[in-house]
């Protein structure tokens, strides 16, 4: 273990040390970041030297109360900037997520994993809210589309939803006589994946398609997202399975083969979950109303009727 000390005495100011040179230095994380860091590497330092080398780490751990006060201070300030900021937002937005994204990075500038804590935090928020909530546009010329009823996506959802109950109790009580530990993990695991499902149909059924003067809002969900200026569309045709081997095109749907695809004139880009992004001219879709979303496409694009 001696040999070890010389090393381990570095945690408390190495850690931090570290982090503020790949991250804060070079602005891909804020400077308050590295309060928290700091408080995390005293924690583990207590846990790994030695007691005769935590003499000054002792003094050290008296500065955590107000760093946690800083810390707090930071946050309130920025709650109420991303609160006045996602009202704000709101009356742009289309998408309340888009207003919360856009509030946050505006508050907070672009943090590492930001997008991930925010597409979680959305999942979790709609499984428990989604319930009373009601997809709505005072723009009399937005006209939303649905694609989850016609898709399926509920009644397997729940199919998938009672077999995760089931084998959950089941697996949970088998495990228990292995490790207590190891089962609770499994249970919390499950339900973590139950909310997430929850959370991912409301998300669709809130995340409708939406047609405007001007653009063609795509969602599906929180998976996948795009604007296209309708001045960058071709035309609407029927769904071919030539279309799958097309490099350049990507299926936008729940379930199964799309019902129509929209063929742009040059590569508009479309954003996924995890920052996966695709440069794409052929978009399959589906929607509930596909007379209607088809009718009032070729309006707006002024298409001939036979197409």
């Amino acid at each position: 273990m001696s040999s070890l000390s010389p090393s381990l005495s570095i945690l408390p100011s190495g850690i931090p040390a570290l982090y503020y040179f790949l991250l804060v230095r070079k602005k891909q994380a804020p400077a308050i970041t590295l309060i928290p860091i700091i408080i995390l590497s005293l924690i583990i330092a207590s846990f790994v030297l030695p007691s005769s080398q935590q003499t000054y780490l002792d003094w050290l751990k008296n500065l955590i109360p107000v760093l946690e006060l800083i810390v707090l201070g930071f946050v309130f300030s920025k709650i109420r900037k991303i609160a006045h900021s996602f009202h704000e937002a709101k009356r742009s937005e289309i998408y309340v997520t888009d207003a919360l994204t856009a509030s946050v990075k505006q508050a907070l500038g672009n943090v590492p994993g930001l997008g991930f804590i925010l597409t979680e935090f959305s999942l979790l928020y709609f499984a428990f809210a989604g319930w009373f909530k009601k997809f709505s546009s005072s723009d009399p010329g937005y006209l939303p589309f649905s694609y989850h009823r016609r898709s399926g996506y509920a009644a397997i959802a729940g199919v998938v939803l009672l077999v995760l109950i089931t084998e959950t109790t089941a697996l949970h009580l088998l495990l228990q006589r292995w490790s207590a530990l190891a089962a609770w993990i499994f249970t919390g695991l499950s339900i973590y994946s139950a909310f997430w499902l929850l959370g991912d149909y409301h998300a669709m059924r809130l995340h409708p398609i939406v047609l405007t003067r001007e653009f063609l809002y795509l969602r599906i969900g929180l998976r996948w997202r795009a604007v296209i200026p309708l001045a960058e569309i071709i035309d609407i045709q029927n769904f071919s399975p030539r279309e799958k081997k097309a490099a350049d095109y990507l299926r936008l749907t729940v379930f199964g083969d799309p019902r129509f695809v929209i063929n742009c004139k040059q590569q508009v880009m479309v954003s996924g979950l995890f920052g996966i992004k695709r440069e794409v001219r052929q978009i399959g879709l589906s929607v509930d109303d596909e007379k209607l979303f088809r009718e009032e496409l070729r309006k707006r694009l002024a298409m001939p009727a036979t197409i």
